[in-house]
């Protein structure tokens, strides 16, 4: 074998057996044992704190009964409760500890209003320049009453 394939082939060994050194070091042990997946995952996710209680919580126990039932039959029924007021766990264990007051701002309403060329013909849609005059949208409108102006 010529003298610079030598040379090739033993660079291609060294790069072959460090891939396979330095994998060994930053791949964690549990990886692959349920398949493409870190096993050890699963105990860390399972050690975050659970930060949000979802909408139903909100109609429980009759804290925001009355809000509740208006919204869940309302248009924005497909809108959690906590994707304008924040993350509610702990307000929904303890009355005490005030949620985040809701955004309410011209842009965040936008995200889901503002006109948009994909966005389907039926879905209430605005234009931002002429709608409005720059007010909050809760100005004029009730988010949990979205049909009512």
């Amino acid at each position: 074998m010529q003298p610079h394939l030598k040379r090739v082939f033993m660079l291609l060994v060294i790069a072959i057996i460090g891939f396979v050194f330095v994998r060994s070091l930053i791949v964690p042990d549990s990886f692959g044992e349920y398949g493409w997946y870190r096993a050890n995952s699963v105990n860390d996710i399972r050690n975050f704190p659970v930060k949000h209680a979802g909408s139903a919580s909100c109609g429980d126990e009759s804290c925001h009964a009355a809000i509740y039932s208006i919204w869940k039959d309302s248009g924005h029924k497909t809108v959690n409760c906590e994707t304008c007021h924040g993350a509610s766990g702990e307000h929904a264990n303890n009355i005490r500890i005030l949620p985040t007051p809701a955004n309410d701002s011209r842009d965040f309403c936008g995200l889901c209003h503002f006109k948009r060329v994909a966005r389907p013909e039926n879905f209430p849609q605005i234009d931002p320049e002429i709608h409005g005059e720059n007010l909050q949208c809760t100005y004029c409108h009730n988010p949990h009453k979205p049909w009512f102006v």
